[in-house]
Order: structure tokens, then C-alpha cells, then sequence
């Protein structure tokens, strides 16, 4: 046997009187066989509910009321790759609802699909729901999901999987192929995350740029920035601000000094520039003895600080040296656990009670704390010593800085007021244009001061641009290597394979019952994001109706199994079928059973020992091969 195989051995229910109803079944075909009303889908329904279903009960929702309360339990005995496992639940039991029992062991739904995964050899994979980049998280692809496609129930026989998600659709499809786990990878699903980011900031980026250049027009003039806002066109504006600013200041000096000129003699301009240069020197270093004022405040607040802490601990030493003198003389009375009184030993020991060690004589012990204290005591003051002479080095300089800066603010106001007269002299020839050429430095100032602003939010741009950068540069060698994994899958052959099989179901048909199957062949076209069938040109829900498309469906589930018989394929082996009435009526006798005959024949080949269809009909009389159920009590409403 090739690969693992699931088969069910016995199928039991406990009523709540404490009898057991069970059906037995075989590997192979097993025909679950009676008339209308016998109970067979409800047969069905309890081994699905026992597989995982999450309901309260195998009959949740059934149109036939007290079924749940009528049975207390049901279990199955499998055999699963070769080990027979015995599952129950039991739905009546408190606290056991929502359990599986799994031979000694409890589990949940999910678990036990886990469970059964790791028995069968499956893969446990997470695929997208639809399109990869929707944004969805992805799902497991569940035990439960691949059911779908292994019980057909009696109430769907309109699509492969009705009711079923065309995503969960196509990845089951792959999943039995053996394809899903080099499909829907690690590497795959952390590809789709990072594009969707990209994605993300791409738009983000986008809606960024069209807000930045709204608010631009409103802060920046058209004499700036006219056409777009991007580092490029906002490095150059402040290029020309700075020219015109430069400019400006020229024609300041220019007509200041042209102005001096008419209005001072030469002795006047030679004293103001002398004291022109002097202000210079004495802003400069008034600046400096400022800045260094400030420097040594801060140091001397740090130096507080430690000295603060340094006092601080030494209280709690003294605290400590305190308490140890006056703890030192007792001693253990009562048991810390227990509260006993502790009994003197009547032989002393001259080891430590918990080390076992020598102990050294009693006064180097008191001596060894005192030791300790008085040299953690010592370091301590040595420090709040340093700390203190520190702290008068930093007074002191503070004080000269003080000092320092009030002479150099008390030589400043001399020199201005010298400089008052020639000031108002100047002023009273030039102060129009002077006022004039000040009112647009101060503009270009303040246009500069935008550009700065809009420059700082471009900053932000480019930083989402070298996320996006980053991004891309990391989903390249992954993009890379998912590309790898799938230039090595072949969908062709992994869907010739259950092509090959439903074709061969469907000729077999013809071969048991000419002109059965009057279409053109099953065609399967696969890729990693959908799976089609066709026949003929055409889709198989258009192309068939009626009686044919049970046919094609029937085809599909021996397609499937004979996928179990192929390496590296993650079919399981087993088919569970429920027939609708209305395709094989009542008195159906032996007339159909050429649609169970392939089964036989495929299920006896050495290759699908272990493999197993469970199949609902009414009579089935005359077929060989197949193991027979029969149930014959009628449940009249």
C-alpha cells in the first residue's frame, strides 16, 4: 500500500436505554442498502458528525424531532494506516460536548483533525480564500473542508462540493493532488504579506503627495513653487532665497554706508566702525560666558543630585548598623513552616546548619559584618567629600560666569549708546529704503521658514519611499523562489491523473451499458489559482443536466479514489456516498448496478488494499464483490 488509507470497521449508536445499534463494514465496496425511510442517510450523518463536525449533535436541524435526545452516543471503530483506533462522542454526557474521544484521549474538533492529518500523512497548510491579496487572513485547509469532497450527501449532487466556497474548492483539489504544500508555502503566504504592504504604503504614498501639495499651495507663493512640490523643485526655491537674501543684505550694507557717508565726517565713521567691530567682539563673548553659565548650572544641579543620594544611603547604613546591634541577640525559638519550638541540638555541631561547611570561630563572624559596614560607610563620605569640593568649583564658577556676563551687558550698553546719535543721523536719510529692504528680508525669512516646513513633510515621503525600497528589495529573492517551486509544479500531469481516472470511470460506463456517457471526455485545466473542468469546450454545469451530471459527479469521486493509489497524492482512500432517491427510484433492483461496478473493480486492484466506499442504495441485488448492509425497518412518521 502506497500511501495511508482512512476505512471505517464498525459504525455504532448508543441509545439512552443502553442499547447499541452498529453496522460493520469491510475494506472495499460496501452497499448500505434498504428502501425509502430505513435510516441510511442518518446512518451517514452520524460517522460525519464523529469525523469532526463542531454541531451538538449528529441530527442538529434534522426535520425529525427527538432523534438527539433518543441517543447518548455513537462511535466508530477505524482503521487508519493500518492502526485500528476506536472515536466516540458522547453529546448527552456533561462536559463532553464539543469532545472527541480518541481511544484514551480527549480532544476537541480541531485537534482531533490534527490528529488524523498527522495519522494520514496530510500536510497541514493555510491557503487564501479568493484572491491571495485580498488581505484575508488565511485559513487552514481542515480535515473538515476536505470531507466535502469525500461525503457526498444525499442533499447535494448539484456541484463538486456544493454549498462549498470555490477557494476551499480549489485548494482541496490540490491538496489530494499533492500539490498544496509546495503551492500555498511559508514562502508563499510571507510574499503576498510583504506586496500587500507595499500596496499599502504605495497608496499611502500616493494620497500623501496629492494632501502635501494642497496644503503647499496655500503655504508657498507662486514666485517658489509653481508647478509641483518634490525635494527637487523645494531645494531649488531655497537656492533663489538665498540668492535674494544675499541680495538684499548687500544693498542694506550698500545704503547704510552710502548713507554714512553724506551724513558723518570721517573722524565720526572711523569711531563707528571701531565700535561697530568692539560690539562684535563683546556680543561674542557675552554669548559664549552665557552658554557657559548654563553649562555649569546644569552640572552643579547633577552634582546636588548625587549628593542628595550619597546622603541618602549613608542613613540607611547607619539604619542598618543600628538594626543588626540590636537583632544580633536573638535567636530561633519556633519552626518558620510549621511553628514548632525548635529543640537545642544535644550535640552542637561546628559546621553551618545549611552549607555543612567548617564554620570559623564566633567573634571573626560578628567581625566580618562590622568590617563590611565600616568600609561601605567610609567609601560613602570619601564620595559626598568629592562631591561637595566639586560643588564649591562649580559656585565658583557660576559666580565668575555671573560676573563675567554682567560687564560684558554693562560694556554693551556704553557702546549703544555712543552708536544712538550716528544711528538716528543714518536713519533720518535712509530709513524708507531701509524699512523697505528689511520688510522683504523679513518675507524671504519667512518663505524660507515654509520651505523648511514642507521640506521636513517631503522628509516623511521619503521615508515611506525607502520602506517601499526596503520592501521590495526583500520580496525579491522570495519572489524568486516561490517562481522556483512553481516552474517545478506540474499541474498538466497532476490533472491528467484525475482525468485519467474519471475518463476511465465514464468509459467503463460505456463499457458495462453502450451510449451511457454520450459527451466528449472529462478535461481538468489546473493552475495555482483555479481549477475548471470541462467537457467538451465548455464548463461541465453547462454542458450537463440530468442524469448525466450524476454521472460526472460519480466520475469524480472514483477519479478522487483513484488518486489514492498514486505516490505523493494525499487522498485518503475512502468514499462515502449517498444517492438520491430520484436517481435510482425504489424498485431499482440490479438494473443500476453499472454505476457501482467500477468501484468494484477499481477497489479489488492490490494497489487500493485498505481503500473503502461506503454507498447508499435501495437494492443493488446480484452485485458481487461488494459487502452488503441491509436495513429493512421502515420510520414512519
Amino acid at each position: 500500500m502506497t500511501n495511508a488509507f482512512l476505512s471505517v470497521a464498525r459504525l455504532e449508536r448508543r441509545l439512552t436505554t443502553g442499547n447499541v445499534e452498529s453496522l460493520t463494514f469491510k475494506t472495499g465496496v460496501n452497499l448500505l442498502v434498504g428502501p425509502p425511510n430505513t435510516g441510511k442517510t442518518k446512518w451517514l450523518q452520524t460517522l460525519d458528525f464523529l469525523l469532526g463536525d463542531t454541531g451538538a449533535n449528529p441530527y442538529e436541524g434534522s426535520d425529525e424531532a427527538g432523534l438527539a435526545d433518543k441517543y447518548e452516543s455513537a462511535a466508530a471503530n477505524l482503521i487508519v494506516d493500518g492502526d485500528a483506533v476506536r472515536i466516540e462522542r458522547r453529546w448527552l454526557e456533561p462536559g463532553a460536548k464539543g469532545k472527541i474521544f480518541v481511544g484514551d484521549e480527549v480532544m476537541d474538533t480541531k485537534e482531533f483533525q490534527h490528529w488524523l492529518f498527522a495519522k494520514l500523512d496530510i500536510p497541514l497548510v493555510h491557503f487564501p480564500k479568493g484572491n491571495p491579496m485580498s488581505g484575508q487572513t488565511w485559513p487552514e485547509l481542515s480535515f473538515r473542508i476536505l470531507l466535502r469532497h469525500i461525503y457526498r450527501q444525499q442533499r447535494f449532487w448539484s456541484g463538486l462540493a456544493d454549498q462549498q466556497p470555490e477557494g476551499e474548492q480549489h485548494a482541496s483539489l490540490l491538496q489530494f493532488l499533492g500539490l498544496a504544500q509546495r503551492i500555498f508555502t511559508d514562502d508563499y503566504g510571507e510574499l503576498v504579506q510583504l506586496k500587500l504592504e507595499v500596496e499599502r504604503l504605495k497608496a499611502r504614498r500616493d494620497q500623501y503627495q496629492h494632501t502635501l501639495a494642497e496644503l503647499a499651495r496655500g503655504l508657498l507663493s507662486d514666485e517658489d513653487i509653481s508647478v509641483v512640490v518634490n525635494a527637487l523643485t523645494v531645494a531649488a526655491a531655497k537656492v533663489r532665497i538665498a540668492t535674494e537674501t544675499e541680495v538684499l543684505r548687500r544693498q542694506r550694507v550698500e545704503l547704510l554706508s552710502r548713507s554714512a557717508g553724506e551724513t558723518l565726517d570721517p573722524g565720526q565713521r572711523s569711531r563707528i566702525v571701531e565700535l561697530g567691530e568692539l560690539r562684535a567682539l563683546v556680543s561674542s563673548r557675552l554669548e559664549a560666558s552665557s552658554r557657559d553659565r548654563n553649562s555649569a548650572v546644569d552640572r552643579a544641579r547633577e552634582v546636588a543630585r548625587y549628593e542628595s543620594d550619597l546622603a541618602d544611603e549613608l542613613d540607611r547604613m547607619a539604619r542598618a548598623e543600628d538594626a543588626g546591634t540590636m537583632l544580633a541577640d536573638l535567636k530561633i525559638t519556633h519552626c518558620p513552616a510549621c511553628d514548632q519550638t525548635v529543640a537545642p541540638v544535644v550535640i552542637p555541631s561546628p559546621d553551618c546548619f545549611l552549607c555543612h561547611q567548617a564554620r570559623p570561630s564566633e567573634p571573626m563572624v560578628e567581625g566580618l559584618g562590622a568590617v563590611r559596614l565600616r568600609f561601605e560607610r567610609e567609601r560613602l563620605e570619601s564620595e559626598r567629600k568629592e562631591a561637595a569640593a566639586l560643588s564649591d568649583v562649580l559656585a565658583r564658577d557660576i559666580r565668575h560666569h555671573a560676573s563675567q556676563i554682567a560687564d560684558d551687558e554693562r560694556q554693551l550698553r556704553i557702546i549703544d549708546n555712543e552708536l544712538v546719535p550716528a544711528r538716528q543721523a543714518i536713519a533720518a536719510v535712509a530709513q524708507e529704503e531701509i524699512s523697505k529692504i528689511d520688510m522683504a528680508l523679513g518675507q524671504a525669512s519667512e518663505r524660507e521658514r515654509q520651505l523648511d516646513r514642507v521640506s521636513a513633510a517631503l522628509a516623511l515621503e521619503t521615508d515611506i519611499a525607502d520602506r517601499i525600497a526596503a520592501l521590495e528589495a526583500k520580496i525579491e529573492p522570495i519572489q524568486e523562489r516561490v517562481d522556483e517551486v512553481m516552474r517545478t509544479v506540474d499541474f498538466g500531469a497532476a490533472a491528467s491523473d484525475l482525468e485519467d481516472g474519471m475518463n476511465a470511470y465514464l468509459e467503463a460506463l460505456n463499457h458495462l451499458r453502450p451510449h451511457t456517457w454520450r459527451h466528449s471526455p472529462v478535461q481538468i485545466s489546473l493552475s495555482r489559482r483555479e481549477g475548471v473542468f470541462r467537457v467538451g469546450n465548455r464548463r461541465w454545469m453547462a454542458a450537463l443536466e440530468g442524469t448525466d451530471s450524476l454521472y460526472f459527479l460519480m466520475a469524480y469521486h472514483y477519479g478522487l479514489l483513484s488518486l489514492s493509489g498514486k505516490p505523493g497524492s494525499h487522498y485518503p482512500g475512502i468514499a462515502i456516498i449517498d444517492l438520491p432517491g430520484e436517481f435510482l427510484g425504489e424498485a431499482i433492483e440490479d438494473k443500476e448496478n453499472f454505476i457501482v461496478q467500477p468501484f468494484v473493480d477499481l477497489l479489488s486492484g492490490e494497489a487500493f488494499e485498505g481503500a473503502q466506499l461506503l454507498i447508499t442504495g435501495a437494492s443493488f441485488t446480484g452485485l458481487a464483490g461488494a459487502h452488503v448492509q441491509a436495513l429493512r425497518q421502515v420510520h414512519i412518521a
